[in-house]
């Protein structure tokens, strides 16, 4: 067996990994009741991952002590309790892997395991996604070309802004909406938009379907519902082209129409990582209207970035994939119209899945509005090939000082197929490497099924990076002078094969309004705990 004593990098995948024919050999003596899984991975101090490979056990809460060894042929033995989304794999496989065919933060597959519920989710699997057909994924007919010159945006963030910003961009529509979206449940935002396009202005929608949000107000069709009956011919929509959509008869996007992105009157577009929900936009104003449970509620909020471009150039662009989406998306799986067809409900994501922010108090940030400031702002979609990883990477590579980075979750693959999204991996350990300040917030999934030592078996050192509950941002500061923001997460899939839209803004003034807030959450909510 390789020496499984040293530090991790890149070419200690392959040692952690030779745990796993221990394991398999000892599986008896540690599949004991209460045992929910067994895998390779490092010896937690301190509620953190150590350097020291481990085989991990994990346990139901509900176990009490379990009979095994504190290490088995010179490796010690952790043991750990397993989390709410641990306990629902094995208890219920077949939901938990229709909610992980939807949101891959909660997916397996980081360390090779054994025990009770390995082959569980497997099984489960084929009942999540019936065979369907493959479209090849077709761009719009524009080039994603950045623009330079003197710009006019908003930079703003969730929880401190982001509805009432969202909230004047959508009352300020005079003729359209364009809309693309993985979710929308949220009662005040389709309010909003229906008092606001009551005196007849066009809306197009193409809209994702995942499992219904803890927070809904209501579902996705019901959203689709209300929109139609209310605006009627105004409205035109479509399910995204989504293969675990079941009412959906040909897919593009593997796992998710994950962009979060509205055109307004074809000059100005708000941009996010957030969806239409109430965990992403809370309905409060805590800097201009002020209320005692300000802080409870941010604390169950999410952590997003936003900005409002208001540039014809770039809103083209946008407005033109998004129509070009809908037009795709129609033929196959309309939305709207006469009739409204109820979707298949999707399952709920269990509340207990989202544990609200730790550490201090939350300062809350007001939005920046820059006005013709010297900027150049770079459209980033994906699946679009190359656009976004290209770019990425040049971004990345260029950071000389420091580098910020804050994603809901980063997960590795040793596939084939991912090695451009790796590219973009390999670049961070490789400044990591070069002393350069990196730092890395991850959300609280990051932990769930090995994926944090699988992130430290990359090459990723832990010591640059915190868990923060409730990240749900997809964000990057350069130098502290350029920052890219939007949907994509980490993974093959959300950087190379989902739709997903972000920009890169080279402007100082920008990346030091956000990258006040990262600084902020790295000292006050971020934690090094995996608990």
């Amino acid at each position: 067996m390789a020496n499984l004593g040293v530090a991790p990098g890149h070419d200690d995948r392959a040692k952690l990994k030779d745990l796993a024919p221990l394991i398999e050999r000892h599986a008896a003596e540690l599949t004991q009741p209460g045992v929910l899984s067994i895998r390779p991975g490092y010896r937690l101090e301190n509620d953190w991952p150590t350097t020291q490979p481990a085989i991990v056990v994990v346990k139901s809460p509900s176990a009490g002590d379990i009979p095994l060894p504190s290490s088995i042929e010179g490796v010690p033995v952790d043991v750990r309790v397993a989390d709410p989304a641990e306990q629902l794999r094995h208890d219920d496989p077949v939901r938990y892997a229709k909610l992980a065919a939807r949101h891959p933060e909660l997916r397996d597959g980081a360390l090779p395991e054994v025990g009770p519920d390995v082959a569980d989710e497997g099984a489960a699997a084929p009942a999540v996604a019936a065979a369907k057909p493959h479209m090849p994924y077709a761009p719009a007919s524009v080039p994603l070309a950045p623009v330079t010159g003197r710009l006019t945006f908003t930079c703003h963030a969730s929880p401190d802004a982001g509805w009432p910003t969202l909230k004047n961009f959508l009352a300020a529509t005079r003729s359209s909406l364009t809309i693309g979206l993985y979710d929308w449940t949220a009662a005040h935002i389709l309010d909003q938009v229906k008092q606001t396009l009551a005196v007849g202005q066009k809306l197009d929608l193409v809209l994702d379907h995942p499992s219904t949000n803890p927070t809904a107000d209501q579902t996705d069709p019901e959203t689709i519902k209300a929109l139609d009956q209310e605006l009627g011919d105004a409205f035109a929509a479509a399910w995204a082209l989504v293969r675990g959509n079941k009412d959906v008869a040909r897919w593009i996007y593997p796992t998710a129409y994950h962009i979060k992105v509205a055109v307004r009157d074809g000059n100005s577009f708000w941009l996010s990582s957030g969806n239409w929900n109430n965990s992403n936009q809370p309905d409060f104003d805590p800097i201009h209207n002020p209320r005692p449970d300000d802080q409870k509620l941010a604390k169950k909020s999410d952590r997003d970035w936003h900005v409002i471009v208001e540039n014809a150039d770039l809103a083209a662009t946008y407005e033109a994939y998004l129509k070009h989406d809908l037009e795709v998306a129609e033929k196959v799986a309309p939305a709207a119209g006469p009739g409204v067809k109820a979707a298949t409900p999707a399952p709920a994501m269990p509340p207990e899945f989202r544990p609200q922010a730790r550490g201090q108090a939350f300062q809350f940030f007001e939005p920046l509005r820059l006005e013709n400031e010297p900027a150049t702002i770079t459209p980033l979609l994906t699946p679009d090939p190359g656009n976004y990883r290209n770019a990425m990477l040049e971004l990345i590579q260029s950071a000389q000082r420091s580098l910020y980075i804050q994603l809901q979750y980063i997960h590795p693959s040793d596939d084939e197929e991912d090695d451009d999204y790796m590219a973009l991996l390999n670049a961070v350990v490789a400044k990591i490497s070069a002393g350069i300040d990196v730092r890395i917030i991850v959300g609280q999934f990051q932990s769930l099924n090995g994926w944090l030592e699988r992130l430290q078996d990359a090459g990723v050192d832990l010591a640059a990076v915190k868990i923060q509950n409730g990240v749900h941002n997809k964000g990057f500061i350069v130098d502290s002078k350029r920052v890219a923001l939007g949907s994509q997460n980490w993974s093959g899939d959300g950087v190379l094969r989902n739709r997903d839209a972000s920009v890169i803004i080279d402007n100082p003034k920008a990346a030091a309004y956000y990258e006040q807030i990262f600084l902020h959450d790295w000292n006050r909510i971020a934690q090094k705990s995996v608990r």
